[in-house]
């Protein structure tokens, strides 16, 4: 947790660097946007690993198997890494792509997502004797 202050310090003068920057060199705010999301993401990885060990843990601990672990775990990802995508996007002002970007996300956490909830209406039926 003490990385926080680090990253955001880090975040808030790159804003201020780039609103100057954007004006001059507009691609190249977006490149540097992108490579100091990169190196966060970086640098995030171990503390992330070691939020899914946790995870896996306490799922293991629950008796939850890794049939309804797995999925929450994908769509967080994909989440993730369709915020990321969409955000970059709508900074180097590509609204279209950025919304095209979100749908794609959307749909393939429907996908991930879509035997976890036919498991939840097949147990739901069994219970009711349907």
């Amino acid at each position: 947790m003490l990385w926080l202050p680090l990253v955001v310090g880090m975040g808030i003068a790159i804003t201020v660097f780039q609103a100057q920057f954007r004006e001059e060199q507009p691609s190249w705010a977006v490149l540097i946007a992108v490579a100091f999301v990169a190196v966060v993401f970086v640098v995030l990885i171990p503390e992330a690993a070691s939020v899914i060990q946790s995870l896996t843990v306490l799922a293991r601990e629950g008796a939850v198997g890794s049939f309804y672990l797995n999925p929450v775990l994908k769509t967080i990802g994909v989440a993730y890494v369709t915020s990321f995508g969409v955000q970059i996007c709508q900074e180097a002002g590509e609204d279209a792509i950025a919304s095209v970007l979100e749908l794609a996300g959307k749909l393939v956490i429907l996908f991930i997502g879509l035997p976890l909830l036919q498991a939840i209406v097949h147990t739901l039926f069994g219970i009711l004797g349907l």
